[in-house]
């Protein structure tokens, strides 16, 4: 309980502190304070990403860092999980695996967009879903390498700092139970990016995320998992922009078949077996070596 108090009481003080520096910097990037405290805009793209850089270091990184360091000490970096490396053959089927389960992550997205919502949840989604569109829709290949920056590498390592290596761990030490620890913090990591109609598809990425945690004991697996997702993602909409693709037909959902969804879920639940096989025979050499 009080580890997680202690984190109760560095995410507060990470979002004043990350105000706080957002605005120290701003000056060195372009940027006023005025602009910086006006917040997040389709207007000023180059601002948003400022803000979204500042934020994914601040609010996610720093305060399970901070944590760790404060609780485990030396073994901090054991304990989040990012001493140990992952093997590169279970990096590459970790990519490869979550490539394959976008058919199915899709599938459960226009499932969970049937559900009926709120009229102010709506509009948040919307909201939400225009201004992502506006950050990664450009040709630009040096703004494909700053989205890749800003919106995959950040957010894969500072997310999964705080929901797995940090709140998971926190979870399974304090009941016990690794498997209610990996759903609730899929959960929560779900619920903190406030886009509703993404919940479920979300939620599974978490779960996933935290298993690939759970059976290889390094937080690097779930970091690929992660940044895997949001790069392929940024890249079909940069790929979308060079072909001319209208940016308003990439915002009208194409179903996807139910039979490809089933078909990708088979397949990648394959390569996920091979990456859990491989990673319980590691542990047991690692544990009993000949």
């Amino acid at each position: 309980m009080q580890l997680m108090l202690l984190l109760l009481l560095a995410l507060p003080a990470a979002l004043l502190l990350a105000g706080a520096a957002g605005e120290a910097l701003a000056p060195l990037f372009g940027f006023s304070r005025a602009q910086v405290q006006a917040g997040v805009s389709t207007g000023n793209l180059a601002l948003t990403r400022y803000v979204m850089a500042v934020q994914g270091v601040v609010v996610f990184m720093l305060p399970p860092v901070a944590a760790a360091l404060f609780i485990w000490r030396r073994r901090a970096c054991i304990s989040l999980g990012v001493a140990r490396r992952p093997v590169p053959r279970s990096a590459v089927l970790t990519a490869l695996m979550l490539l394959i389960a976008i058919p199915f992550i899709s599938f459960s997205a226009s499932v969970n967009a049937q559900l009926p919502l709120p009229e102010w949840a709506t509009r948040i989604d919307h909201e939400a879903t225009q201004l992502s569109t506006a950050l990664i829709f450009s040709p630009d290949a040096a703004t494909l390498l700053l989205n890749l920056l800003i919106m995959a590498l950040i957010p894969a390592v500072g997310e999964e700092l705080l929901f797995r290596g940090y709140l998971q761990r926190v979870l399974c030490s304090w009941t016990k139970r690794p498997h209610f620890a990996i759903f609730v913090s899929a959960a929560v990591f779900s619920a903190i990016h406030f886009q509703f109609e993404g919940f479920i598809p979300r939620f599974l990425l978490g779960a996933l995320f935290g298993y690939l945690l759970y059976w290889s004991g390094s937080l690097w697996l779930p970091i690929v998992a992660h940044f895997t997702h949001n790069a392929a993602t940024i890249c079909a909409y940069f790929y979308a922009a060079r072909r001319g693709v209208e940016v308003a037909s990439l915002e009208v959902d194409t179903p996807v078949s139910a039979l490809l969804a089933l078909a990708s879920v088979v397949i990648a639940a394959n390569v996920l077996a091979q990456i859990q096989r491989r990673e319980k025979l590691r542990r047991k050499r690692r544990l009993h070596p000949a």
